[in-house]
């Protein structure tokens, strides 16, 4: 017997998510004494604590963080639909979700949308708001149909598809002291503070293609979660990153960075497309493929 209802999932999901009752309230267009309602209501259906109170933060416990995690999901596959729906009725014969890697920027997005207009008028193309440290999860948990990757992702039932060359590039502040040399030596990595999205080792990344094959470490690792968060720590002297040269060229030429390969030879990369391989929309996907590979 399922003992919660949509609205105790969205409470769930806004307060885990903004940690704040109030806020929560506001976002769902209800009154704060309802939205406790509702939370000490699942709280009582479930026989579990979901939240402590944590100063002026509402924080999950862990039976808590079990049911944020599902009310994500379900409340996502649940608002896909509503708009799946809504672009059937509009005309529209499939909608193609697109995720990415948390490193990746959508600077070649418009190109990508002007030519679906022209040559896919029948094909809605979505860019999923779920960005993860792990691509391939964005595809197990059905958040995206397809997922962009610097790197192969070596999991049964995910398929990876070539899309373009690219490579591992060190970014400094333009005062950096390796920012005037020809190319940066590995072996700097262990005397600066590393900054990173996050420190789970991605496959065809730099730990895997840089620190294990020189046998370095960094000393220190600041996670800023984003790109931008990334560059601007970097910029400001924090530290020094390194990221596929095509996910920061823009922001690099806006900013006080530089880029150096990374060894004398460089470190390539190849971005790839991971896709389910029994996916129901491979046919369309396959269109958008085509597409993608011209613009990235």
């Amino acid at each position: 017997m399922i003992r919660l209802a949509l609205h105790h999932l969205a409470v769930i999901e806004a307060i885990g998510r903004t940690e704040n009752v109030s806020a929560s309230a506001r976002e769902l267009g209800l009154t704060q004494s309802a939205v406790s309602h509702r939370m000490k209501e699942a709280e009582r259906r479930v026989g579990a604590a979901l939240f402590r109170k944590d100063g002026h933060r509402m924080t999950l416990t862990q039976s808590g963080r079990r049911l944020f995690q599902a009310a994500e999901r379900i409340l996502g596959e649940v608002g896909q639909a509503e708009r799946d729906l809504e672009r059937l009725s509009s005309g529209f014969q499939e909608t193609i979700r697109i995720g990415a890697a948390c490193y990746l920027t959508f600077d070649w997005a418009p190109k990508m949308f002007r030519a679906l207009r022209e040559i896919l008028p029948e094909i809605e193309v979505e860019i999923s708001t779920a960005i993860s440290e792990n691509p391939a999860s964005l595809l197990l948990d059905n958040m995206a149909d397809m997922v962009l990757a610097a790197g192969r992702v070596d999991i049964p039932g995910i398929m990876n598809i070539p899309l373009s060359d690219d490579e591992l590039v060190a970014v400094l502040p333009e005062n950096h002291m390796a920012a005037g040399k020809d190319w940066f030596d590995p072996l700097e990595v262990v005397d600066q503070p590393y900054v990173t999205h996050h420190t789970i080792p991605e496959s065809g990344r730099e730990y895997e293609n840089i620190f294990k094959p020189h046998s370095v470490i960094p000393k220190e690792v600041i996670c800023a979660g984003r790109t931008l968060a990334v560059l601007e720590l970097v910029e400001n002297g924090f530290g020094m990153t390194i990221l596929p040269k095509r996910s920061v060229e823009k922001q690099v030429r806006e900013r006080k960075l530089v880029t150096k390969s990374v060894t004398r030879a460089g470190v390539s990369i190849t971005w790839h497309a991971l896709t389910r391989e029994r996916s129901e929309h491979w046919s369309s996907l396959d269109q958008v493929l085509k597409i993608i590979k011209q613009v990235l």
